[in-house]
């Protein structure tokens, strides 16, 4: 889903008229670096139960979580001096008003791309190859990792570092993930079939995710979001599936769309959005010009415990996606 058919002159003029005008962000060039150099993963808070997050990775080992924690004190992003205390920030991001009547529009508009891409047929013995740009927020406060100075504050943007990720195309074979330049065996991976079997039809599919979010936190629109995300995310998908997906998005209330928003390459796009019940906003985000997905971002939109208004709490850039025969191998 890498690759998009060019828009002709008419629709491009046509999705810039159902477009709100992006407006004027006020970012300095330091935070558009920031923001650039930054994906994150969010790990399950403590404090308080919270719906599964939608950037976990499919199967973290226990290796990577001491690994994280081994180097989180020299990756964190804008570290400060106050008095010889060192405090930790994330960058925050400007929070643009969203427009719910541009949804719809737009999701038909990427639907019909995503519809045409030629499909990559994935063999039940093969897999998903995904590399992407990927950091994440660290807790010091979990299981001893992270910085302990005086100062600190509960959660840090660790640094962005490459991520290839092997996902088995069928239930029962182990995934691989590389990061940091260490290798892990991913056992019980989410198989690639479990989002590529998902109906074609926007309303079957809708009631379909339902259905396997049932009981999620934060009710069943925001655990419909977040499902649909996961599969947006890191899978390979049947274009009729991919199409479902977008204009099923459209149907879930709370959903908006945000003119301008920027992804972990500092690739600018379109986005649609919606914000959770702990004040987090969600954004997949498309190519304006050619609707292809680029990945996301997350923010908090109002000052909460976890942070002030704007400060980023995710943002994601898949950069290639292929098949291969064995877990370890490139594309070709």
């Amino acid at each position: 889903m890498n690759q998009s058919p060019r828009l002709d002159a008419a629709e491009r003029a046509e999705l810039a008229r159902l477009l709100p005008p992006p407006g004027n962000p006020v970012l300095s060039a330091d935070r558009h670096d920031l923001l650039k150099d930054a994906f994150l993963h969010q790990i399950t808070e403590t404090r308080a139960p919270r719906s599964p997050r939608r950037f976990a990775l499919l199967a973290v080992p226990v290796a990577a979580a001491v690994l994280v924690a081994a180097v989180v004190g020299a990756a964190v992003l804008g570290r400060t001096g106050n008095g010889g205390a060192t405090s930790f920030t994330s960058p925050v991001v400007t929070v643009a008003a969203g427009d719910a009547a541009g949804v719809a529009p737009l999701m038909e508009r990427v639907a019909l791309v995503a519809g045409q891409e030629s499909p990559m047929p994935v063999g039940a013995d093969e897999y998903v190859y995904i590399r992407s740009k990927v950091a994440w927020l660290v807790f010091p406060g979990d299981s001893g990792s992270g910085p302990q100075e005086a100062g600190v504050d509960a959660r840090v943007l660790d640094q962005v570092h490459d991520r290839e990720l092997w996902v088995p195309a069928s239930q029962g074979s182990e995934g691989l993930i590389r990061e940091r330049g260490e290798t892990f065996g991913l056992t019980g991976a989410v198989p690639n079939s479990r989002y590529a079997g998902l109906p074609s039809d926007p309303d079957e599919l809708l009631e379909r995710v339902h259905a396997d979010t049932k009981g999620r936190g934060g009710g069943p629109d925001a655990a419909a979001f977040d499902f649909l995300g996961e599969a947006l995310r890191e899978s390979l998908l049947p274009p009729p599936v991919a199409a479902a997906i977008y204009r099923a998005a459209a149907k879930i209330p709370g959903v908006v769309l945000v003119a301008d928003s920027v992804d972990a390459e500092g690739r600018h796009g379109v986005a649609v959005a919606r914000t959770d019940q702990f004040g987090e906003r969600q954004e997949w985000i498309f190519d304006a010009r050619t609707l292809a997905y680029l990945g996301e971002r997350s923010y908090l939109v109002r000052d909460t415990g976890d942070g002030k208004a704007g400060m980023l709490t995710a943002t994601t850039a898949v950069l290639a996606r292929g098949v291969v025969r064995a877990a370890g191998d490139l594309p070709g």
